[in-house]
């Protein structure tokens, strides 16, 4: 699991939704009206339900597109409070930005008083990979959709719409946007994204970038094999990529080598 994952995982722990009790009833009448929406609109939603740690993914034709279905209206549960069928398609330059959108946006949440948490969602622009391998430009966004009856954070609603826009944007475009006001508040992840890799691992993956092994780099920097091989997994891990190739076109986007 990578480590933004983590932070979100963490935040969706902090609500405590286990000492609570809910209605299903909520959670079915939630799925009907997304699987109306998303057989009207075309689009791919996912629900996340931050209790159990469980997403219910639906996608029409878009799925179709992308890849994630065979066309038919999907509605499939996902034992997870990620959608990897989604993620996993998602260029791996802008995978650590939504990562970090979706935290900003649940740590701002978290600070709202309970009427205010579903009047705000997050908004960004990303690329996925279709079902013929060629990226698609998609607009994403992500909001509250239900609190607990103690006014915590509990179904999260993400969409995915194929963008009329198809030019590749410059990042994601990260904004948490009122849906009241239509307040925009503009992010941006330079800081943070420079302090992902520390020195020591920016330091290997400029030689794993060079096609240096890792016993090469052992010898080069005067550590072992086994210490080489745990920091090019943290890399993997803070990178949330799978694998040196990856993180190589991560880190190189995010200016971090």
């Amino acid at each position: 699991m990578d480590i933004l994952r983590k932070e979100l995982n963490a935040v969706y722990a902090a609500q405590c939704l286990d000492r609570e009790v809910l209605d299903s009833t909520v959670i079915a009448d939630c799925r009907r009206a997304v699987e109306a929406m998303t057989g009207v609109s075309d689009a791919c939603a996912v629900i996340t339900d931050a209790s159990c740690d469980r997403c219910y993914l639906y996608a029409g034709r878009f799925g179709a597109l992308m890849g994630i279905n065979d066309g038919d209206r999907l509605s499939e549960i996902l034992d997870s409070s990620d959608e990897d069928l989604i993620y996993n398609r998602l260029h791996p330059e802008d995978l650590v930005d939504k990562r970090m959108l979706e935290y900003e946006f649940f740590k701002y949440v978290d600070t709202l008083d309970a009427g205010e948490k579903t009047a705000w969602r997050a908004t960004c622009r990303i690329r996925l990979r279709d079902r013929g391998g060629e990226y698609r430009v998609v607009d994403n966004s992500t909001q509250i959709l239900r609190l607990s009856p103690a006014g915590r954070m509990w179904l999260i609603l993400c969409r995915y719409d194929l963008s009329p826009d198809q030019s590749v944007p410059e990042g994601i475009e990260p904004r948490i946007v009122s849906n009241v006001t239509g307040r925009v508040m503009a992010l941006s992840f330079d800081k943070r994204r420079g302090r992902v890799l520390t020195g020591r691992e920016k330091e290997i993956l400029h030689m794993i970038k060079e096609g240096r092994l890792s016993k090469q780099i052992a010898a080069s920097l005067g550590i072992s094999v086994h210490t080489v091989n745990r920091h090019r997994q943290n890399i993997l891990d803070k990178l949330s990529v799978g694998n040196s190739v990856e993180a190589i076109m991560a880190a190189t986007a995010m200016k971090l080598i």
